[in-house]
């Protein structure tokens, strides 16, 4: 499965936890942090990429140091990122 975030469309990090609700269909009880992002990840075998579009505006509404933490939780739970800086 390869899952695809457009980072035009992500104003805040809640955006960020919406849209991943959205393509990955998360329980209810889903916490909108990494730690939670990760403990789903590693509990879904089929999910095998996660490409970002437009990852300079992510990057810049969300902050570097979140975009470094998501990037270092996908390389931790196997999840083969692929960025578009574009």
């Amino acid at each position: 499965m390869i899952i695809t975030i457009d980072g035009l469309a992500m104003k805040k990090k809640e955006d960020f936890y919406q849209n991943i609700k959205e393509e990955l269909d998360v329980p209810e009880y889903f916490g909108n942090n990494l730690d939670a992002l990760y403990d789903f990840l590693t509990e879904q075998p089929d999910i095998l990429q996660m490409k970002f579009l437009h990852y300079n505006m992510m990057q810049s509404q969300l902050g570097r140091s979140f975009c470094q933490q998501l990037l270092k939780v996908l390389q931790d739970a196997d999840i083969l990122t692929i960025i578009d800086e574009y």
